[in-house]
């Protein structure tokens, strides 16, 4: 049977052949009209440019995930609603996590009993503003720098609106699916429920994490916590490798949407983006960022690629709409939670960000 590493190599090498005949071939291709070279060109700048914040991003959230446990993080979030908001905001921005990574610390929160609306907030902020995020924001839109103050305020807005509509309308009481609340209910009980799934672990204090094994946000056994140095540290290298592994196609796919966006629509934005294109324009960044499922440390560099085509709040609403709620996070969540909470949290974070940007869109209008 094949190991991971064997696979990702193999499938790096066929990636590799591939690229390198596409390389060879696209002045013949450039022949037919189609701009195979400015795509390559574009793929390859993008790709320099999102790599070292991909990279680093991916150091630190492995090593938060690696050596920090989640019951240090279950102690210091207060019971209370509102200060449970508080501390989530706090902890999204001093938490380098990527967005794939906090949904499993989501649900460990809510199983611990943690006021949903506060998870649901760090769920939120964490990917959007964490320091990271910002400083790869900063580095896409060093001309701008409005770009990322607006990033972090609306982000934070964002998470506290979707935070407090679960305060206003509290969620179902079982929002677990009914296989993870049977595992729950069984170790409660002391017993060992048959149901319980391969690679679930005991995690600190005695509970069962059952969140799903993903590659990107598997959560450290304790007793590879308290292990020895070496022992943790082959720890972190698997962790970030499996981190390359699984983030790096999402990456990849990005860059390449954004180079065609880019090749094909030429340097100015499109007439169809006057007037009445703005909300147009913001669904389909909107989609953009769901459908690519970017990392979040690297998402501003590939939107950067194609601000001169799209207006600010567009720009916006994929910078803060992508890291939340993407396709990946999407599966992730209903891997844990019920079908009703997952379309109600994300039809409720697409309408927020909607919202919100339409309102920056209307007030840019009025100062123009």
């Amino acid at each position: 049977m094949r190991t991971r590493f064997q696979f990702g190599f193999q499938t790096f090498l066929l990636a590799t052949v591939l690229a390198a005949g596409i390389i060879i071939a696209s002045p013949l291709i450039d022949t037919s009209g189609f701009p195979m070279t400015g795509i390559i060109t574009g793929v390859v700048g993008l790709l320099l440019q999102a790599l070292p914040f991909l990279l680093v991003g991916i150091l630190i959230s492995s090593a938060v995930e690696t050596f920090i446990t989640p019951a240090f993080i279950e102690r210091h979030f207060p019971k209370s609603t509102a200060a449970g908001m508080l501390v989530a905001l706090f902890a999204g921005f001093c938490i380098p996590v990527c967005d794939c990574a906090t949904v499993p610390v989501f649900s460990r929160l809510h199983r611990k009993g943690v006021p949903l609306p506060a998870a649901i907030v760090f769920l939120c902020a964490a990917p959007v503003i964490n320091p990271i995020v910002i400083w790869s924001t900063i580095f896409a839109f060093p001309d701008r720098p409005l770009i990322t103050v607006a990033r972090v305020s609306f982000g934070i807005i964002t998470a506290m609106i979707v935070g407090v509509t679960f305060v206003i309308r509290p969620a179902d009481r079982h929002l677990l699916r009914e296989d993870l609340r049977t595992i729950d209910h069984a170790h409660a009980g002391g017993t060992r429920h048959s149901g319980i799934q391969q690679g679930s672990a005991i995690a600190p204090g005695g509970d069962v994490d059952s969140s799903p094994q993903c590659a990107s946000c598997t959560t450290v056994p304790e007793t590879t916590r308290t292990a020895g140095w070496r022992t943790r540290l082959i720890s972190y290298l698997n962790h970030t490798r499996n981190d390359l592994y699984t983030i790096m196609p999402y990456m990849l796919v990005g860059i390449l949407v954004a180079s065609c966006v880019r090749a094909f629509a030429g340097s100015s934005a499109p007439s169809w983006l006057q007037g009445y294109g703005t909300p147009i324009a913001i669904v389909a960044m909107m989609g953009l960022a769901f459908l690519s499922s970017l990392c979040s440390s690297s998402d501003a560099v590939i939107a950067r690629s194609i601000s001169a085509l799209f207006p600010t709040p567009a720009l916006l609403g994929f910078l803060i709409f992508g890291p939340i709620m993407d396709l990946k996070n999407v599966l992730m969540l209903r891997s844990m939670f019920t079908r009703r909470f997952v379309w109600r949290l994300g039809i409720t974070v697409a309408i927020t960000c909607f919202m919100l940007m339409m309102a920056l869109a209307l007030f840019l209008e009025l100062i123009r």
